[in-house]
This record gives C-alpha cells, structure tokens and sequence, in this order.
C-alpha cells in the first residue's frame, strides 16, 4: 500500500502523487455503491497492480470538498474575475464564496487583466468585505508577487468565469505549466474553456495549486438546504449585525427594523453584496426539505 494525493481526475482514472511518482488508478467498486467519489485533492491509499497503475484502495476523511468542480482538502479558492472583457458579474462571486464560507474554505478574490482595465471600484467591493484581494495581470506582472504571496504554502483552487485569465495567470507565475490559454471572442465578451478538467498542480514556491474549468461548474447542486438555512453567515460582512434586527426570522432583504438594511444605506455593506444576497436568497427560495437527503460525495 501506498499513500498519496490525487493530483488530476480524468476518463474514469485517477493520478495520485506518492512522492515517488504518478500512479495512473481505478477506484474500488465500493466507492460507487457508497456513493461517493475520489476527488483532486483526496489524499489516499492505494494498492499497487502493476507497473506505474494501481487501485484506490481507501480516501482520507476531508477537510472540505466541493461537488462542482470535484476537488477535496482545499483551504482557500482563488477566484479570478476582470473588469475587461469579459466582464465578471458580481453575483458571480459572491455565489461562490457563499458555498465556499458554508464549507469553511477560505476566499482570495483576483481582480486580472488590470492591464487592459484597472478594475479598482471592483475590487474594492471585496477589499471592503473583508476578502484578501489582489489586482494583477498577467501580461504586465503586475500584483503576481502578491498572489503568490496569498498562495504560499496552502492548497488553493483557481476558478472564474471563462476568459478572465486563470491559466495565463498560472502560467505567468509559473511559465514551465503552459497551460492552454484562448482568445476572448470580442462579439460575446466571452472565453472558451480551455481548462477541461481539474488538475493539481505544485509550484516552485511550494505552493499547491488546482485549475478548474469555470464558474459554470458551480451549479445548482452546491445551492442545497443548508445554505439555505445559513445564508446570511456566509455573507461574511453580515455578521456583526445578525440578531440586531427588529424580527427574529428576519430575511435582511426588505424588513423594516432590519440591521442589515440599515448598514447597507450607511456605507457599511456595498450594495452589490446586498443585491447579490437578495438574489440567492430567492433562487435558494426554491430548495426544498427533502434535498438534505440527496446523496453526498
């Protein structure tokens, strides 16, 4: 038996890093009838069948995990957005750190391509919410020693909208990836997705990075009941003035006497955070009861 970790999930096979080289796996047929399944990031036993293959034998209890992209044991997500084309929407990241606060995963908000577009007003929203933020680009240098300074000794998943720049930024920080970058079609405001599946990758620095496909990988399966239940915690910048409102079972999107209205009409929460809340407390709205019981992985 050997242990490592899974450092990229493709076709069914699984690649763990023993530190003494890539195994190309299978999982055990009990995984599946579990289910549940192993995910870049797991750290695992594995049985060796042959030359350079094996079988995952047993995975780690983690410390988080995300069903969309399928990663484990990340301690923070970098999320990559731009005020050039394309644009990010906000709620787009506001979305995810909401499901990443509900896991205990940490957020580092990447404001690229400052280059092209300086991207202050929106990064100051993150900045001003309590988020570490970095403005960079690729292409000049600039803020990559930051972010690498954000990054180091941690496991962290990059992800954001198609086109925003996550693998020129990977390579620019580390040029021997070459991961595959494309144009941003000028017509749609859009970026193809380059990156295909997940992947872990470890830099120079130490650092231990994961590139995923995209927001849209973030789907409905991670808005369940609990995030229902717990929405206003995972606005981070909510939280001193939870229990300070005139109603117990307050919603904080349109109460009169609500502490969290109040704060945002005083400066003290951007209204594009409160306007991003509102939204998924809507389509959360929607959840039902019994999606607690839907199967885990």
């Amino acid at each position: 038996m050997s242990r490592g970790r899974i450092c990229k999930a493709l076709s069914g096979f699984y690649y763990v890093d023993t530190g003494e080289g890539v195994l190309e796996c299978r999982a055990r047929g009990k995984f599946r009838q579990e289910g549940r399944s192993p995910l870049v990031g797991d750290w695992v036993e594995v049985r060796e069948t042959g030359p350079a293959a094996g079988m995952v034998w047993e995975i780690a209890p983690r410390s988080s995990g995300f069903d969309r992209p399928a990663v484990a044991n990340i301690d923070q997500l970098v999320v990559v957005a731009s005020a050039a084309i394309p644009v990010t929407d906000p709620f787009l990241i506001d979305r995810v750190a909401a499901i990443a606060a509900l896991k205990g995963c940490g957020v580092v908000v990447c404001v690229n391509k400052c280059d092209l577009a300086g991207g202050e007003d929106l990064a100051e929203i993150y900045r001003s919410a309590g988020f570490p933020t970095v403005r960079t680009s690729a292409v000049t240098g600039e803020g990559l020693e930051k972010l690498e300074e954000l990054t180091a000794g941690k496991l962290s998943a990059f992800t954001g909208n198609s086109g925003v720049g996550k693998s020129s930024l990977l390579n620019a920080i580390e040029p021997g990836f070459s991961l595959r970058v494309a144009e941003v079609s000028e017509k749609l405001g859009r970026g193809k997705h380059t990156t295909r599946h997940v992947e872990l990758f470890r830099l120079s620095s130490g650092a231990e990075v994961i590139d995923t496909p995209g927001f849209s990988s973030f789907d409905a399966e991670e808005l369940d009941l609990e995030l229902k239940e717990r929405l206003p915690e995972t606005f981070l910048e909510f939280r001193p003035y939870l229990g300070n409102c005139r109603f117990i079972d307050c919603s904080h999107t349109k109460e009169k006497g609500c502490a969290v209205l109040a704060a945002v009409k005083r400066g003290e929460i951007s209204g594009s955070r409160h306007r991003s809340y509102v939204r998924l407390y809507q389509e959360l709205k929607t959840v039902q009861a019994w999606e607690r019981n839907r199967p885990m992985k």
